[in-house]
């Protein structure tokens, strides 16, 4: 079976208000950093992918026109342009010594889809069709999936000879991450990307479950109304995933009652390691530091005394399984008033600081999972819990956008 995968004649802002009208991926943004990054800016794709977040009180139907004048009027003030000639689009991130090199493209979606474009988390219905309506709406997608892929190809030869040449677009995001993009529209060179990319068997979804979801959804919708539609595009950006970085997603959790030297007996009682440790940043499967009454504690999941057999589970779903909803009784249903996450690029003083301000009474800090045990999950039709994985460094959103005919 093989991946569809294509150039396309990408939306583009121009180039002297490009640092601007991109955003960080809004999935990863607070309200509060939302409204921040847009701030003093005449325009930002933040309007169209969060207008909740600037017009809290409007209806469904006030945010739906605002998002498709908004983006009518970017086009007409020529703040985007759009490509003449079908392109894939080079993308490098740098942050810190690392570098990675993807490429954007068109992904068809049809009937077989979720045979090779699989997901490892699950999602909110109810964030499908916001991002469904904006679609529709905008008939844009702005920012692409984050795709992998097990490399069995050979892009490095295009990569290098392209990224010899000056960038499209270089700038420097939150985070110190460095964004560079090439466009590729020479016949000879998109043949032989295409020739690569077709290689690919399987794409793993790293980040931007919602968006895939939305665009699948948009598939079944269209395909009612017309039978002969065959497929619609999904804007992906596609990385080898030995090129990936995951950080760990650590918890803050926030008790009921008061009741933390209760709760470390508990876990004490039913983890016969728990020792009292300086922080260690946990590299093996199952190993945690654990943040309570004002002591970092280390213990490894696996060596449940109630449990056996867990090696199969994630550490994530080790916590709540075992801690959060056996130990501290907060049910799955609870987990938004009492379940906080923080990513592994903050740093465990973080976790310490927070719990101290009695934001939260513990904090977990876990090991990352690797790119294995996100493909083999994905390859047995399984999902992890939501804020398992945290992929860094982040796509940029509004860089190269796909125009849909719908």
């Amino acid at each position: 079976m093989t991946i569809k995968i294509s150039p396309f004649n990408g939306l583009r802002p121009i180039k002297r208000l490009a640092h601007s009208i991109v955003s960080s991926s809004f999935d990863n943004l607070s309200e509060k950093e939302i409204k921040k990054a847009s701030k003093n800016i005449s325009w930002n794709f933040l309007n169209i992918l969060s207008p909740e977040t600037f017009f809290p009180s409007h209806s469904k139907k006030q945010l739906t026109n605002y998002v498709r004048g908004y983006l009518k009027s970017m086009l007409d003030n020529q703040i985007l342009v759009q490509d003449d000639q079908p392109s894939f689009y080079i993308y490098k991130l740098s942050k810190d010594s690392k570098t990675q090199y993807g490429v954007i493209a068109s992904v068809d979606i049809n009937l077989r889809s979720k045979k090779y474009i699989l997901p490892h988390e699950k999602t909110f219905t109810i964030k499908e069709n916001a991002i469904l309506k904006n679609i529709q709406a905008t008939k844009t997608q702005v920012g692409p999936v984050y795709l992998t892929y097990e490399n069995k190809n050979n892009l490095k030869k295009i990569f290098q000879k392209y990224t010899r040449i000056k960038p499209e677009y270089f700038f420097t995001s939150s985070g110190d991450t460095k964004h560079s993009l090439w466009i590729v529209n020479k016949q000879r060179d998109i043949k032989f990307i295409s020739l690569q990319l077709s290689q690919i068997k399987k794409l793993y979804i790293a980040d931007g479950h919602h968006r895939f979801a939305a665009i699948s959804k948009l598939f079944n919708k269209t395909k009612i109304k017309n039978k002969n539609i065959k497929s619609v595009p999904l804007l992906a950006a596609l990385f080898d995933q030995a090129s990936v970085k995951i950080l760990s997603y650590n918890r803050l959790i926030k008790l009921k009652k008061n009741n933390s030297i209760e709760v470390l007996n508990s876990i004490n009682d039913n983890f016969n390691d728990l020792k009292l440790s300086k922080f260690k940043k946990p590299f093996k499967k199952g190993e945690v530091m654990l943040f309570i009454c004002n002591k970092w504690y280390s213990f490894n999941l696996l060596n449940s005394n109630s449990r056996k057999n867990l090696a199969h589970e994630t550490d994530i779903d080790l916590i709540n399984q075992l801690i959060v909803n056996k130990i501290c009784r907060i049910n799955k249903s609870e987990y938004k008033k009492y379940v906080n996450y923080l990513p592994g690029k903050f740093e465990h003083k973080e976790l310490e600081k927070r719990v101290r301000k009695n934001e939260a009474n513990i904090a977990f800090f876990v090991c990352p999972m690797t790119m294995h045990e996100i493909m083999s999950i994905s390859n047995r039709e399984a999902t992890v819990p939501q804020k398992s994985t945290f992929f860094d460094p982040k796509l940029i959103d509004g860089l190269v956008n796909l125009k849909m005919k719908l």
